[in-house]
């Protein structure tokens, strides 16, 4: 019997272990490299293109900077994962382990700097949708410049310690035991218990919890205001609106539900995880760390794909921003939309600074559902 529960152990750290490398294979050395090529390129054609004149707003003007803070993670996250590729543990790129610390460090800053600016714009549309006359005085360009370099300067100051958790280090290669390779080892700061409990704490709480529910509550509340516009300019109007308006105004909602879904299947298994990884630490080498980091690879590309499938959001829910995309890079291609009595949000959310005015009975907001990556549950 015992002999009979030894190799079923033995298969189990086998399958596991096989799970971890599969993921770590077609995640971080096929899957991610594809996904950051795509979202670098379509978070820049988004800068270029929110920052035109003709696309000044409050609201692009968040837009533009979460387009930042998603570039520079889709960068640091791509770094992270050559750490996966053989080569990188021989002497000429000590450099890289040196660096890695750092790499964490960024790349954890730059995904919750793009969690807390979604929830800032959520917010601000709120503002504009369903408090309109208090919204023309607060929704303003300076307000919102203000806002991002709080919001960057808090994401990056509190996560700076996540740099001092990892150490470069030199490691007798286990194919033969006399060459010397490079890694990176975890240091006594993350070791330390009180200092896990409080940041794991303090990082579940601000970047996770906290900003899900704050976007649920306005998102839900910016549902309700649309719906009630939409009524009211039934009743004011007594024109029956046509198919098309009605659809782009269900658009609308259907977007909203869809953003925040998004946004919760990519932060639910985070925030699972970083609260099993504060009560239950696996063995080194055991099934369960095998398990957590196979897993911590899979979260990680869901955090991955937000970063990168904004661009696509924009394109398929944002008539301006799809015409100075073809004004901007594709002239030849634009033509000039035709005139039309109606005025709906759907088609306005990207409008420069007369958008307030535009959005005082009907407004949408557009939500990307950035994560966070390479947490500290996610050694993988």
């Amino acid at each position: 019997m015992a002999d009979n529960h030894t190799f079923q152990a033995g298969e189990g750290e086998v399958l596991s272990a096989q799970f971890r490398d599969a993921s770590r294979f077609w995640i971080q050395r096929v899957l991610v490299p594809l996904v950051v090529g795509i979202g670098v390129l379509g978070n820049v054609v988004t800068i270029v293109v929110l920052t035109r004149r003709r696309m000044r707003s409050s609201t692009n003007v968040y837009l533009t900077a979460l387009a930042v803070s998603d570039l520079l993670y889709l960068i640091f996250v791509f770094t992270l994962s050559l750490k996966h590729y053989p080569n990188t543990h021989e002497s000429s790129f000590r450099w890289y382990w040196q660096y890695y610390g750092f790499g964490t460090w960024f790349t954890d800053a730059t995904t919750y700097t793009s969690i807390w600016l979604t929830v800032s714009f959520t917010i601000e549309r709120y503002i504009a949708v369903c408090h309109p006359m208090r919204g023309r005085l607060m929704c303003t360009e300076s307000r919102a410049r203000k806002v991002i370099i709080l919001v960057y300067v808090f994401c990056f100051v509190t996560t700076v310690t996540t740099a001092l958790e990892y150490e470069a280090t030199e490691i007798p290669d286990s194919r033969d035991n006399a060459t010397q390779v490079y890694s990176v080892e975890l240091t006594k700061v993350y070791h330390n218990k009180t200092y896990r409990a409080v940041f794991y704490w303090f990082t579940t709480i601000t970047f996770v919890f906290l900003p899900l529910i704050l976007l649920g509550i306005f998102n839900s509340f910016l549902i309700h205001a649309v719906h009630k516009s939409q009524q009211q300019r039934c009743r004011m109007t007594q024109v029956e609106q046509s198919e098309s308006i009605q659809t782009q105004e269900n658009k609308i909602t259907i977007t909203l539900i869809a953003v925040v879904i998004l946004f919760m299947v990519c932060q639910i298994p985070t925030a699972i995880a970083l609260i099993y990884n504060l009560f239950h630490k696996p063995q080194e080498k055991s099934d369960a760390e095998n398990i957590c980091l196979g897993l911590g690879n899979i979260f990680n590309f869901l955090v991955t794909i937000n970063a990168a499938c904004n661009f696509m959001l924009y394109c398929a829910l944002s008539d301006k921003y799809r015409r100075t995309f073809l004004l901007t890079f594709l002239p030849c291609c634009y033509q000039p939309p035709r005139p039309s009595r109606h005025n709906t949000a759907f088609s306005s959310v990207y409008d420069g600074p007369s958008v307030l005015r535009r959005s005082v009975h009907t407004s949408s907001v557009h939500v990307s559902a950035p994560g966070c990556d390479n947490g500290k549950m996610y050694r993988s």
